[in-house]
């Protein structure tokens, strides 16, 4: 049985990491940790316990207490639950007082971790990494990426948890990115992707409306996209990308365009391609021609559907994920599943 810590348990990852771990029948959550109060954090508690059949002996912990961090030492493995900048500034405190080789396993769920031109993620984020010499021992933890990844993410002690949007982006081009030139996303995610706060905000007003954000070019995922395609590409890949929030609550689906000259690109041949390259991926459905992906197929999975359509001289990959659990705690307990020599599946079915 391998013990789990939570760090940041006050966000909608954590709590949907939670009913997902509570489950599986290989791993124990040993500590939950807040950012805030432990007044606080007693009260997610007694939600917890009552909504989720958390276990009585969990401890809960207040991340900036100092003796903490020598406790997580003598754990397996450390979810990540946090903003970017505070998650890595955590990182840099485990590592300050246990040194680098006595850390745990850890899965960062915030995008400290996943880009590996500091230069970059610098520009994106507006703040600085603190941590560059460990950030190029993370793996990209997106399985079904390839097959190098998937043994990269068997071996590491280190995952940097993709974000929603890429998860959808990146499986929806992998199986032919090496062969694409213009690509054009469009991508439409529930609210609850935005956090808390979106959410509060969001069903304060009454939520029914849809919207586009982050539309000339300058969202956060862009790098991440961009970065990873271009390495499985071996050369230089941009997007032009569009995110918009609908009104449901939890559930992604993205359409992938791209121009294909051609025959050999279309949508029989992409199919066949997709299914060959998917066949041992257990959470990729290649859906038949004519049928296309929607999102409560997918919602409370972690299940990724892919669909295509043609018009003209254009191919539409269809992707549907559910935001909140492909897009974050399912992909990384599907991490978890293969550092500790699991079932990848474990858990998640």
């Amino acid at each position: 049985m391998k013990t789990i810590a939570i760090v940041g348990t006050s966000g909608i990852t954590a709590t949907e990491l939670i009913k997902l771990l509570v489950k599986h029948k290989k791993v124990k959550i040993k500590y939950l940790l807040t950012t805030s109060s432990l007044t606080s954090l007693q009260q997610e508690f007694d939600t917890f316990k009552k909504e989720y059949n958390l276990q009585e002996d969990v401890k809960l912990l207040y991340t900036y207490d100092e003796e903490i961090y020598k406790l997580l030492g003598n754990i397996d493995l450390i979810f990540l639950c946090l903003p970017h900048k505070v998650s890595i500034e955590f990182v840099k405190k485990l590592v300050d007082v246990l040194g680098e080789k006595q850390l745990p396993k850890i899965i960062d769920l915030s995008a400290d971790f996943r880009i590996k031109n500091v230069k970059l993620y610098e520009q994106f984020y507006k703040t600085s990494h603190i941590l560059p010499k460990l950030l190029q021992k993370f793996v990209y933890g997106l399985p079904e990426m390839s097959k190098k990844t998937k043994q990269q993410i068997k071996k590491t002690n280190f995952i940097a948890n993709p974000g929603c949007y890429p998860t959808t982006v990146i499986l929806g081009l992998v199986p032919i990115i090496k062969f694409v030139k213009e690509v054009i996303i469009d991508a439409k995610s529930g609210y609850s992707g935005g956090g808390k706060k979106l959410v509060e905000e969001y069903e304060g007003y009454g939520g029914n409306n849809t919207y586009p954000y982050s539309a000339s070019g300058e969202h956060r995922h862009i790098p991440e996209i961009e970065e990873q395609l271009s390495s499985l590409a071996q050369k230089n890949i941009k997007i032009v990308f569009t995110p918009h929030v609908v009104p449901q609550y939890q559930g992604m689906l993205t359409t992938i365009y791209i121009r294909v000259q051609s025959y050999e690109f279309r949508v029989m041949s992409l199919y066949k391609k997709y299914k060959n390259y998917y066949k041992n991926c257990p959470f990729v459905k290649i859906l038949p021609i004519g049928s296309l992906p929607q999102t409560r197929d997918v919602v409370k999975t972690n299940f990724c559907e892919i669909g295509f359509a043609e018009h003209n001289k254009w191919i539409k990959i269809f992707v549907a994920i559910d935001n909140l659990i492909k897009g974050a705690v399912g992909q990384a307990v599907q991490n978890m599943n293969l550092m500790f020599g699991f079932d990848e599946t474990e858990g998640l079915r």
